[in-house]
């Protein structure tokens, strides 16, 4: 049996709206457990793992400096004879390598003479070498090094008693390297071959981490990682040392936010912390300094937490402290980490539930006013709807059977109806229009069957830009599939960006490239200038991006540009099933092979005369020349473009027009004062490769006999 709509809208508002606060009310009750724990999880695992990964980077380093050292250990144990160089191997080493990672505090190396180099951070960018050496002999000779090297002056801070033998010294250079002042030490009684570092290296026979430890020199909490070297006959010659301070872990743990109270602490099996956030990592003890406990935090609910965890074993549960639930999960570092730290996460439950809690009262009270509001609106807002759509319904009948006749015209004060209303007064007009060129017959059948797109195109003025990786082969071999297309991806997202917003049409993705065009489908009289504007923007943005990956250690993509402007045949291509808005013609694959052209030149924007010709008179262009071009048979005078012109340096201008210049020669056939040009335009630019290609050809005809024509 069919309904009337007013009572259908009646029934279904009632009933939509009472099951939606039933619905609502017992659902929100038992999914926001579920929701709070999954939303915790997800939260938990995603800081845990930007913890753990920023860990083991700010770690990383340690391990490979050690390595890299400990790869060459004659040069290494040369380090301990002063030669006739005031830097040895190991502290030109180790000098750039506390510059490069600042949480490396020092780097050291001791032999099992009892020898022992140390190069320190010293603050302010400054740092210091300390050397010492039991047998007393280096500091004679390295006073007798200043003194060649006219440094006798250099400022010596310490007793220089003769009948004393020093076998201990700093040497302290400024910020730019440079030595500024040697202090002595007295009574250096420190040995590393003593050092816990140095025996447990010595026992492991491979990479050793101590556990922490205040530093000896810094007194602050760190760790140190340690590598031995041994000789051809595998005797132990000494052990490299780097001293890694904790301090920016717990910097880093400051940043990381997990609810609105929540922390996040890094400690070991034995409850040593290791990283805290805005706390001292150290107390003093037998007027000593030692790592603190996990007992001696002033956190009730860390402690308890912790507790609970060595207890239990388990690694999520909530614990109760001052009548509030803390949600506590502690994760062990990779197994391949090589020391037993764990990150803890300790959060007041109120932090994720206290939302949900608030949000499920205002719901029901809202759904419950909400009901008793709309069953009222419901009964109004029928007839508001139901007549006028009435009369609707019996116009599109009369439409449908093409009979177009009589006027129809609906006044309604939801805006909806009446836009519906007018829209089929619209659509009668046109059709009553359009039965005037097409039989009615045929209008039926469009009506009920739909306008399709038809295929076919035309001839415009278009520029068409083409743009490839250079060397992507090579790249896609050393990387792995799924770095490589985020990374790809990223590329091709920016260059598809940078062309709509210059109000280019990226026509299609071709591997690693992209093929564009302007002038279509809205025509534009400055579609040469946009393509270049477009190229110029992609190389800036391309350049961007590559600093950024460099910095991640990821490869840089370098881009070649080709684009051209010509005549193009732009439309619907495909089938009647499945077709696509593009162009075709020759200019499109001129286009294509100028961006090939960068290949031989070394170049980045390649165009067509064709195009410098419509926008010179806002970019600077450089002339390549002519080239013989796949596809003509008649050669193709290319440019480089360079920057727009308000942009271009003054360097620029004068470079181009000097290349100009040279080339105008080469083309009138006077190769001899082309090569002179060229060659000066060579040394004060010895990288750019189209300068070497036309003094190479200057050559040949120089060789040839030929000097001019």
């Amino acid at each position: 049996m069919k309904v009337k709509l007013k009572v259908n809208i009646i029934v279904a508002f009632s009933a939509l709206l009472i099951a939606t606060v039933s619905i609502i009310f017992f659902y929100t009750q038992k999914q926001t457990s579920t929701g709070v724990d999954q939303i915790t999880k997800d939260l938990v695992s995603t800081v845990t793992k930007n913890v753990s990964d920023e860990t083991i980077s700010f770690l990383k380093p340690a391990v490979q400096i050690a390595n890299n050292l400990t790869q060459n250990p004659s040069r290494l144990q040369s380090s301990f004879q002063q030669s006739d160089s005031l830097e040895t191997h190991f502290e030109v080493h180790a000098l750039d390598m506390l510059k490069m990672y600042p949480q490396i505090s020092g780097i050291f190396v001791g032999d099992e003479k009892g020898q022992f180099l140390f190069a320190k951070q010293m603050g302010e960018g400054k740092t210091g070498i300390k050397v010492i050496d039991p047998s007393g002999e280096l500091f004679p000779k390295f006073l007798g090094l200043l003194e060649d090297k006219g440094l006798q002056d250099l400022n010596i801070i310490g007793n220089q008693n003769a009948d004393v033998i020093l076998n201990s010294f700093w040497k302290n250079l400024n910020a730019t390297g440079e030595l500024i002042e040697v202090r002595l030490n007295k009574d250096d009684n420190y040995d590393p071959r003593l050092r816990p570092w140095y025996q447990g290296a010595q026992k492991a026979e491979k990479i050793f981490w101590t556990d922490t430890y205040i530093f000896f020199t810094a007194q602050k909490p760190g760790i140190t990682v340690a590598e031995p070297h041994f000789n051809a006959f595998g005797d132990l010659i000494g052990v490299v040392g780097v001293d890694i301070e904790l301090d920016q872990l717990s910097v880093f743990l400051e940043d990381q936010q997990v609810g609105k109270e929540g922390l996040i602490f890094i400690f070991d099996k034995e409850g040593k912390i290791i990283a805290f956030p805005k706390i001292k990592l150290m107390k003093m003890e037998n007027e000593k300094l030692r790592p603190i406990q996990f007992t001696e935090l002033d956190f009730p609910s860390v402690q308890k937490a912790i507790n609970s965890y060595f207890e239990t074993g388990e690694q999520s549960f909530t614990v109760t402290e001052n009548g509030i639930n803390y949600f506590s999960v502690f994760t062990p570092f990779p197994s391949n980490f090589g020391k037993d730290w764990l990150i803890g996460i300790v959060v007041p439950e109120d932090d994720f539930i206290g939302f949900f809690k608030e949000m499920q009262t205002g719901i029901v009270l809202i759904s419950l006013c909400v009901l008793l509001a709309s069953i009222g609106i419901a009964w109004w807002l029928s007839n508001s709807i139901s007549r006028p759509i009435e009369r609707i319904t019996e116009e599109q009948k009369r439409i449908e059977g093409m009979n177009l006749e009589g006027e129809f015209n609906i006044d309604s004060s939801i805006r909806e109806v009446e836009a519906l209303s007018h829209g089929m007064v619209a659509m009668r007009n046109s059709l009553k229009a359009f039965q005037s060129y097409i039989p009615a017959e045929l209008v039926r059948q469009l009506i009920q069957q739909g306008e399709g797109a038809t295929l076919g195109g035309r001839e415009r003025t278009l520029s068409i830009l083409f743009a490839d990786i250079a060397n992507f082969t090579t790249i896609s071999e050393n990387m792995d599939p799924e770095p490589l297309m985020l990374q790809l991806s990223d590329y091709l997202g920016m260059l598809a960006e940078t062309i709509r917003f210059n109000h280019g049409t990226v026509d299609k993705y071709l591997g690693d490239g992209v093929m564009a065009f302007w002038g279509a489908p809205v025509p534009s009289a400055q579609h040469a200038i946009h393509a270049c504007q477009a190229a110029l923007n992609c190389s800036k943005g391309i350049q961007e991006m590559n600093r950024s990956w460099e910095l991640k250690g990821k490869k840089p993509f370098w881009s070649r540009f080709g684009i051209h402007t010509g005549v193009t045949l732009v439309g619907n291509l495909g089938s009647q099933s499945r077709m696509n808005y593009t162009v075709v013609g020759d200019s499109v694959n001129l286009a294509s092979r100028l961006e090939g052209v960068n290949k031989i030149y070394k170049t980045e924007i390649i165009v067509s005369s064709d195009t410098r010709d419509a926008a010179k008179k806002d970019f600077l262009f450089r002339p390549l020349g002519s080239v013989a071009v796949k596809g003509k048979k008649q050669e193709v005078e290319i440019y480089e473009l360079i920057e727009s012109l308000t942009q271009a340096t003054e360097e620029q201008i004068q470079f181009s027009g000097e290349f100009t210049t040279a080339l105008s020669l080469f083309q009138a056939g006077d190769f001899l004062g082309a090569k002179q040009l060229f060659t000066k335009i060579g040394d004060q630019y010895p990288a750019d490769h189209p300068t070497q290609i036309y003094i190479e050809k200057c050559l040949e005809k120089e060789g040839s006999g030929i000097s001019s024509i």
